[in-house]
């Protein structure tokens, strides 16, 4: 799996439209429909929303309202954080059984280093398919997977290959790959600061 040039494999693992996905997965009449997911009961605040409310413009901090002149027809479920919260665990867990050096970056996204276990591995395709898998068996939910030789390209990989996605950037293509990307595209960045830069 190792080359010589490719010193630390980090891989980013990323659950797509998180919220979303669990209110579609344990309600099927809401699968292949916009769904958004707001702050509680009565919030009008979007927290995460479907692939399918996304195709309408339907962003993440819009309010209701907005959401429903560009989709009428959108459906919204109040957050459920009593139900995200254990599958979270269960999903980081999985992915421990991967490696022990895992950094949980927030309740859907975490880190994991291969560099000290790579000889268990036959590559770094085998491993992305391997963890899409163990997420799959914790939970019932698709993820993507982005694999690299740091945390800002990895991250910059799985975000690419959103939904369902897996995609290595070896650390020799690093450069050429974020390059014609805008400042943005990097974690912690975002328009003030690139106003900035």
């Amino acid at each position: 799996m190792a080359a010589p040039h490719w010193p630390k494999i980090i891989i980013h693992m990323d659950m797509d439209a998180f919220f979303a996905q669990i209110e579609q997965r344990d309600n099927p009449a809401l699968r292949g429909k916009p769904v958004c997911v707001t702050n509680g009961e009565r919030g009008s605040g979007i927290i995460t929303r479907s692939y399918e409310a996304r195709a309408y413009g339907i962003k993440t901090g819009m309010r209701l309202y907005e959401a429903r002149r560009l989709c009428p027809h959108v459906i919204r479920c109040p957050a459920r954080p009593e139900v995200y919260a254990p599958i979270s665990q269960q999903i980081m867990a999985a992915l421990e059984t991967v490696t022990p050096d895992l950094e949980i970056f927030s309740v859907d996204e975490a880190f994991l280093d291969l560099s000290h276990c790579r000889h268990l591995y036959q590559g770094a395709r085998q491993v992305g398919r391997l963890i899409k898998h163990r997420v799959w068996q914790a939970s019932g939910l698709i993820c993507s997977v982005g694999i690299s030789g740091d945390k800002t390209t990895a991250k910059v990989a799985s975000k690419r290959s959103k939904p369902d996605g897996l995609l290595v950037i070896p650390p020799w293509q690093a450069r050429a790959a974020l390059a014609p990307l805008p400042v943005t595209a990097i974690c912690g960045i975002n328009k003030g600061i690139a106003q900035f830069l």
